[in-house]
Formats: C-alpha cells, structure tokens, sequence
C-alpha cells in the first residue's frame, strides 16, 4: 500500500515541474471590468474602415506578424491601480459659431470674471479682424478693440503655446478694470463665418464632464456626468445640450436629465453598425447662473476609447513553473478577426510580511487567425525573487493592437499556486 506514494514522489523528482500545470478558470468578472458581451468579425481591419471612410488614398499600416514577449520587476511598494479611473474634464470656456450678419449687430457673450480671453477664428468665408475693427459693450459703457484690451495674440502666437489656431485668428484679454458681466462683442467689417471662443481663466466657476470608464466595447453604454463648480461649492446647471460624436465626424444627439442636486446625466451607445473604433467624443454644452445671478455659459467636451469586440477570454488559464524558474501564465482566447492581439497582467505574490504585493508585469504580443488560440504570459524568474505563493493575476488586459482597441479588461483574473 505505500508503494504508490513512493512511485509519485519519484516520478515528481524525475519530471519537469510544467508537467503538473493544471487548467483552472479565470474568476468571475467583478463590476467595472470590461468583458465583451458578443464577439462578432470584422468585415475589415479597423484601419481599412478609418482609411476608406476619411482617406481613400491612404497607406496601408504595415502589420507586424512577429511574436514578442516582455517582462520586467515592479517596485512593491508603489501602488497599483487595477481598475483604469475615467478622466475628469474640467471647463471655464464656451464658443458659439457666428454668421457676419450676427457680427455686425453684435453677439451677446457672458462673462463671470474679470480678464477673459476672447478668441475670433474665421470660418467659411471670414475674413482676418483686427482689434481695432472690434467694438465692445461692458457694463453699459461702449470700448473700440484697442482700449477694452490687455494683450492681443495672432495665429503664430496661439500655435506656438500649442492651440489649433486656424489662419486669420485672433486672442484677445479684455482689461480687468472692465469687469465681468454681459458683454457684446461686435465687428462691422466681419465678412463670412466666424467662431467665438470664450475662456475665463479667473472664473471659479467650471463645469466638471466625468464618464463612468474610460474604455468602451461597440453597443456598450457610456454614463457621462455634468456638474458646475462654483470654487469649492456644487451650483445647480440650468439647462444641458449634448451630442456624441464618432471618430469620423458624425454626431448623435444626447438626452440629458436633471438630477436631484442639480448636475445633469446622459447614456450614451456607440451603435455596433456605425463598426467605428477609436476614440468617440461627447460634447456637451451648458448654463447655469453664478452667486450673483449671472450668466454662466460652458462647453465641455469628453472622450472614451471603442474597440471592437472582436476577440475575447476564453475562461481558461494555465498557470505552470517555467524551465528558467519563472512563471507561465497561457490563456486560452476566442479570436473572430485575424489580427495581432496582446495580452498583459500585472502578478502578485506574497511578501515577507505575509501582505500581497506586486512583483512583476508581463506582455507577449502575436498573429492569430480567427479561432481558438492561445496567448502567454512569462514572469521572469529574478522578479520573484523573496516572494512565495499564492499568486494572484490582477489588470489582465486583451488588446486589439493594429485597432489600438482594448477588448477586454479583468481587475482580478486568476489566484494560484506552484
């Protein structure tokens, strides 16, 4: 009876350890982890999509078919986010596109501090403005361009401190001592189209865009959120417009509701048909009124990345010890669009005080078919050094490289031991 137990632990002895690496299952998706609902093929690569809707004529991008593979140690005692946050846009500006006819009577503009900044870009047909063709109205009293402003900034100027300035532009800050309130701005040489951008540097009051993630799968929801700051103070917005738009121009307009303490929220879908990724813009604009009953006018926009659903997890893992002493991770994948996919994880292991602790992150990025595959991760050996199991896989990461999309996302994906 105990001839058994010996023939084991021989056959231990003489076997590599990547004999007894066993199968498991990736744990259950938790809330906020990016998981593809349906996987479906592409009729054509992403940027073939892109290229013949914006550009034709286009080169094609070279697609890399070598298979590569990375792993580096990770300071333990550097905090990791798992979970990606969405990024919060913040906004003291608006712009509001004008026709010459609007111009020459004047455009009623809204400020709620001191030094704004006001912009001209000639659209269709405008023609270049100076100061000195501007007339303003602050506070009852009239000023020519010259004398209601500080500083004035031409095109070379604007697009040497990084602004998209379009030929013919203009900036310009009106004298502090002017005040804030309703202003009219007014050009009666303008000639054509024009858009009117105003941004109010000491304003406290901003309006705050924030989407609940920062990644999205085509036909998924995206809730992004609208709230005015007044400094440290939430104000109540009183109306919120928006659309969505798509990374080749086309809009979708958003329904906005009330909250209860006053922001405004929206559910946006980048439709499956539209077989656009990329980055998809919301661009909301808002009023609301300051402590002193003025006008407040704001323009924010906000962008989520959308990657196709075109490969997933299977569910299955392989963890195995590696025959350098590092750690294999092989996970198995469900591909519908031949494409070079890469996978990538951050591994935990337990320290010297017994606590979870990040060692090492790994890559491996390769072509597959359309199919089942197989995609792996190796841990280089010298990072787990003075670590022991269990090891956890956390950030697990299924990436759509020539579409830049990211498919799938797993905060906590796998526990085991070796």
């Amino acid at each position: 009876m105990r001839i058994r137990p010996m023939m084991l632990a021989l056959l231990a002895g003489a076997l590599p350890l990547s004999a007894f690496a066993a199968t498991q299952n990736l744990l259950p998706a938790q809330a906020g982890d990016l998981v593809p609902a349906l996987v479906h093929a592409r009729m054509a690569s992403p940027t073939a999509a892109v290229s013949s809707r914006l550009a034709p004529a286009a080169p094609q991008v070279h697609e890399e078919r070598q298979p590569i593979q990375v792993s580096w140690a990770l300071n333990a005692t550097e905090s990791l986010q798992a979970t990606p946050q969405a990024v919060r846009r913040e906004s003291r500006e608006y712009w509001r596109e004008v026709s010459d006819t609007e111009l020459q009577r004047g455009v009623d503009l809204a400020t709620t501090a001191p030094g704004a900044i006001i912009r001209l870009s000639p659209g269709q047909g405008g023609t270049r403005l100076q100061p000195a063709d501007l007339r303003l109205q602050v506070g009852g009293k009239r000023f020519d361009g010259n004398a209601a402003t500080r500083n004035v900034a031409d095109t070379a100027q604007l697009q040497a401190a990084g602004m998209e300035a379009t030929d013919a532009s203009m900036a310009l800050q009106l004298r502090t001592e002017l005040g804030a309130g309703r202003t009219t701005l007014q050009a009666p040489k303008a000639h054509g189209r024009y858009v009117v951008y105003v941004y109010e540097p000491q304003s406290p009051l901003v309006v705050e865009a924030q989407a609940d993630r920062p990644e999205l799968l085509l036909g998924g929801n995206l809730q992004v959120a609208l709230n005015l700051r007044d400094g440290a103070q939430q104000r109540a917005l009183g109306a919120a417009t928006g659309v969505l738009r798509s990374p080749d121009g086309e809009t979708t307009p958003l329904s906005f509701q009330r909250r209860s303490d006053g922001s405004f929220v929206a559910m946006a879908t980048p439709a499956k048909q539209a077989s656009m990724p990329g980055l998809w813009e919301v661009q909301s604009t808002v009023t609301g009124t300051d402590a002193n009953g003025r006008e407040v006018r704001r323009n924010v926009n906000t962008a989520v990345a959308v990657a196709v659903p075109d490969a997933r997890f299977i569910g299955n893992a392989e963890p195995r010890r590696a025959g350098d002493g590092g750690v294999d991770i092989a996970l198995g994948v469900d591909i519908r669009s031949g494409s070079r996919y890469a996978v990538s994880g951050v591994l935990y292991a337990r320290g010297g005080e017994g606590q979870q602790i990040p060692v090492a992150y790994a890559q491996s990025a390769a072509w597959l078919e359309a199919g089942a595959g197989e995609l792996r991760l190796h841990f280089d050996p010298a990072s787990l050094h003075g670590v022991a199991p269990p090891y956890e896989l956390r950030d697990l990461r299924l990436q759509d490289q020539p579409a830049m999309g990211l498919v799938e996302r797993r905060a906590s994906a796998l526990r085991f031991s070796l």
